[in-house]
C-alpha cells in the first residue's frame, strides 16, 4: 500500500515538473517588485512548505544526492588513482626483464672491481711487514743464481739522486734522458719506500733476476741498476784502467730501457763474467 503511495507520489511530482512552465517562472521574477515580498505571507508560506506532500520527497531526493556526491567522488578518484597505477605497473612489468638484466650485469661489474681492488690492496704490504722483502729478495736470488751483498733503506729520498746517468750512456746517440718532474710528498695512507739492494752475478742472471721479482704478490718497482764489470787484469797497467759504471733506468714493467745497440756496446767493453751490481727498489706500504 505505501509503495503504491510513494509511486502515485512521484508520479505525480513529474506531472507537475513537467506542467511547470519554466518562462513564465521567469518572467513572474522579473517582473517582481521589493513591494510583493512585501506583501507575502512568510507564515503561511512556510506552512503550506512543511505540510506539502512533496515536501519529504524533495528532501529525500537531494540528501541521496548529496550522500552520493560524498560518497562516489571519492571513489571515482580512487578508481582512477589506480587505473594510473595499473597502467604503470604493467610498463614496468614489461621493463623488469631489462632491469633484473641491467642489475646483473653492474653486480656482476662490482664484484669484477671488488676483486681486482682487494688484489692490489693485497700487494701493498704495511710498515711491520717490510722486514720480510728480504725473505723474498734472497728466495729469488738463489733461484737466479744472485749472491746478495746488502739489502738498505733509502732513508733521504727527497735530496739524494736514485737513478744517476753514467758517462757511456751521455755518449750514447739512442739514450734520452727524460726530464722527470719534481715530486712532492703526498699525505695519505700510502707510504714510498725506496731501498737499495747490492749483489754479484752474471749479467744474464741479472735480467732473470728482475723477471722474477715482478712475480711477487707484493707491490715492488725496480726504479734503476746500476751494472760494474768486474774484470781479472794481470797487468799494472790494465789494473790502473777504470772502467765506467753502466746505470740502467727501468721501465714500469721492470724491464731496462736499454736499445740492442747498448748491450751490444757493453758486450764487447766488457768482459764475461761476473758483475757488480746495485738495485734501488720501491716498495709502497700502508702507513698503519
Amino acid at each position: 500500500m505505501k509503495l503504491q503511495n510513494y509511486k502515485n507520489l512521484f508520479s505525480g511530482l513529474t506531472k507537475k515538473i513537467k506542467e511547470f512552465d519554466i518562462n513564465s517562472f521567469l518572467e513572474e521574477i522579473k517582473n517582481l517588485s521589493i513591494d510583493d515580498l512585501k506583501n507575502i505571507n512568510y507564515k503561511r508560506l512556510f506552512y503550506d512548505i512543511r505540510n506539502s506532500q512533496y515536501l519529504k520527497p524533495t528532501i529525500g531526493i537531494f540528501s541521496a544526492s548529496i550522500i552520493t556526491i560524498l560518497i562516489f567522488i571519492p571513489s571515482v578518484e580512487t578508481v582512477t588513482e589506480s587505473f594510473k597505477k595499473a597502467k604503470k605497473y604493467k610498463y614496468e612489468s614489461k621493463d623488469l626483464l631489462n632491469k633484473t638484466s641491467e642489475l646483473k650485469n653492474k653486480s656482476l661489474k662490482f664484484e669484477e672491481i671488488k676483486t681486482k681492488v682487494t688484489e692490489i690492496n693485497s700487494s701493498f704490504i704495511s710498515k711491520e711487514q717490510i722486514i720480510f722483502i728480504t725473505q723474498l729478495l734472497n728466495e729469488t736470488a738463489k733461484k737466479t743464481n744472485v749472491k746478495i751483498n746488502s739489502f738498505s733503506p733509502i732513508v733521504r729520498k727527497e735530496s739524494s739522486k736514485l737513478c744517476k746517468v753514467s758517462t757511456f750512456q751521455k755518449k750514447s746517440e739512442n739514450f734520452k734522458s727524460v726530464k722527470k718532474k719534481p715530486k712532492f710528498q703526498k699525505k695519505g695512507l700510502i707510504n714510498d719506500n725506496y731501498f737499495e739492494v747490492t749483489f754479484k752475478s752474471d749479467y744474464l742472471d741479472i735480467i732473470q733476476f728482475l723477471k722474477e721479482i715482478q712475480l711477487f704478490d707484493v707491490n715492488v718497482t725496480p726504479l734503476c741498476i746500476e751494472v760494474n764489470s768486474q774484470q781479472k787484469s794481470t797487468s799494472i797497467s790494465e789494473k790502473n784502467n777504470e772502467y765506467d759504471s753502466l746505470i740502467i733506468p727501468l721501465s714500469k714493467g721492470g724491464k731496462p730501457l736499454i736499445s740492442q745497440d747498448d748491450v751490444d756496446k757493453i758486450n764487447v767493453t766488457s768482459e764475461s763474467g761476473n758483475v757488480e751490481t746495485k738495485l734501488v727498489l720501491k716498495i709502497p706500504s700502508f702507513n698503519k
